[in-house]
């Protein structure tokens, strides 16, 4: 089906994911949603609306996408879609580190830079559990929030 005419949600990227790998596996949305337990009108939604964190767990685990693309597909967490994500300040690059990288012998400096990426992954990786983890606090405290008014009235 062609565009609707209705501007793109921010987690249109995953949603469009997850339709590619349904349709590689044959399957139709109600099997998808049979299989990952997500209902079919909330993955209808996500063309135009950000899932929940546990949404996008759900699917990307049953469908064999990476969590961490799949938290950035969706738009749940900053990075570029599709690619690697924002480069994390401390580890950002330093004219002073590149100046003494160069001097070392190329075997030398390629572990190095092996390393520094290792490590700008790992702390990617920690970013985007933690904003995870804030939108699923987010979430709890609005329920909460809700019953408290709800037992008030």
């Amino acid at each position: 089906m062609g565009d609707d005419g209705r501007r793109a949600g921010p987690a249109r990227p995953f949603h469009e994911r997850v339709n590619q790998e349904r349709i590689k596996r044959g399957w139709t949305q109600l099997k998808l949603a049979e299989q990952s337990g997500v209902d079919r009108a909330t993955i209808h939604r996500m063309r135009a609306a950000k899932p929940q964190p546990d949404t996008v767990f759900a699917l990307a685990a049953t469908l064999g996408i990476d969590r961490d693309e799949a938290l950035r597909l969706a738009g749940l967490v900053p990075g570029r879609v599709g690619g690697q994500g924002e480069s994390v300040p401390a580890l950002a690059e330093d004219p002073e580190i590149e100046e003494l990288l160069a001097k070392l012998p190329a075997r030398r400096r390629a572990i190095l830079e092996q390393f520094r990426d290792s490590e700008r992954d790992r702390v990617r990786r920690l970013q985007e559990q933690a904003e995870a983890e804030a939108a699923e606090a987010g979430r709890r405290f609005k329920e909460l929030v809700r019953v408290e008014v709800e037992e008030s009235e």
